[in-house]
């Protein structure tokens, strides 16, 4: 089922006020949509479906509109992807078969498959798409992937249960350690160098960086935070209050907001980098955020639910026509939420 507003209409915004937002759309994906990427052109969002195994697993659907291009079918259970940086391969983590495939996009189909470590989570990929990294959650390590030859370089030490990652320009690479509280930092050409952030916050979980590279966004889970470090010395600038339980996070392109999907809260936060105000969108018929993406441009974020089953659009309030539910549909969300407070499958 699909629900879409209208066109979207780019609002400027005064500095230091964060805007009202939206839900301006909503689909049905597969079972437990985990994340979604964006292409690099911006039209296409690829959700993988953790629920889905083999079949229907990754999922394509068009940004502006929110209807579905496409499926692929990828053997076993699909966590993350990422995007080469010229759109044409979307690489996947493999939870049960402990590999990285290689989709061909043209073709809708693996071309290849890299062993990993055990349980690959999130991936991170160089801005020459040379390197790919993998945040091995059963293993406590990451592994470095020669994306040319496919073929991995090394594996590295990590604390316990790495997830969150980024990588910047200069080929330096965060890793979050969601059972270690702590953020692995590795930088060299052999990635000689290394040093840990310790402590961070409780279950840091998502990692992103600033278009500058001067701030590091960290997801402070149980902590329900957004938590600021300052790149150039690994210390907090800021700590800001978002909705609760953030999951996922990413960065508008200019650097201006922050959006965070809040699993427990089942809704998206901003963050106005400006003053640090913060605005919190209930969304509706959502049950546990999971993934977020930004748009490539203008200020709209994309959202999956991860029991609902749904991709959600949301952009500043009045550039589109708000998306909405009925009373029934609203009491029966609400329901399923509190079930899934109580009897979580993740």
């Amino acid at each position: 089922m699909l629900w879409a507003g209208a066109a979207v209409v780019l609002v400027a915004l005064p500095l230091g006020a964060v805007p009202a937002m939206d839900v301006v759309g909503g689909i049905r994906t597969g079972s437990m949509p985990k994340g979604v990427s964006i292409s690099p052109d911006g039209r296409t969002l690829y959700v993988t479906n953790y629920g889905n195994a083999h079949s229907n697993n990754v999922m394509l659907f068009d940004a502006a509109t929110l209807a579905q291009t496409g499926a692929i079918n990828v053997p076993g259970i699909v966590v993350e992807s990422v995007l080469s940086p010229d759109g044409r391969t979307l690489y996947a983590s493999n939870f049960t078969r402990g590999t990285v495939q290689f989709i061909d996009l043209a073709r809708r189909r693996v071309t290849r498959e890299v062993r990993a470590g055990g349980h690959p989570k999130v991936l991170a990929i160089s801005r020459d798409g040379a390197r790919l990294f993998v945040a091995n959650w059963g293993t406590h390590n990451v592994t470095e992937i020669d994306t040319a030859r496919a073929t991995v370089t090394r594996t590295m030490r990590a604390g316990r249960n790495p997830r969150g990652m980024v990588v910047t320009r200069a080929g330096r690479l965060y890793v979050a350690n969601f059972n270690g509280h702590t953020i692995d930092v590795y930088e060299g050409a052999q990635m000689e160098t290394h040093r840990r952030i310790d402590p961070v916050c409780r279950i840091p979980r998502h990692l992103a960086l600033s278009p500058d590279e001067a701030r590091l966004y960290v997801s402070c889970f149980s902590h329900s935070k957004l938590l600021v470090l300052d790149t150039q010395n690994d210390r907090p600038i800021r700590e800001v209050t978002v909705g609760e339980w953030p999951k996922s996070i990413d960065v508008t392109s200019d650097g201006r907001y922050v959006g965070t999907a809040n699993y427990g809260g089942s809704s998206m936060s901003l963050v106005d980098t400006t003053d640090w105000s913060v605005a919190t969108l209930d969304v509706p018929a959502m049950d546990h955020a999971s993934g977020i993406v930004a748009a490539r441009s203008g200020l709209r974020f994309f959202v999956t639910g991860w029991y609902d089953n749904h991709l959600f659009a949301i952009a500043t309030q009045g550039s589109a026509t708000a998306w909405t539910i009925s009373d029934a549909q609203r009491a029966l969300t609400l329901r399923q939420r509190d079930y899934h407070r109580r009897h979580p499958a993740e």
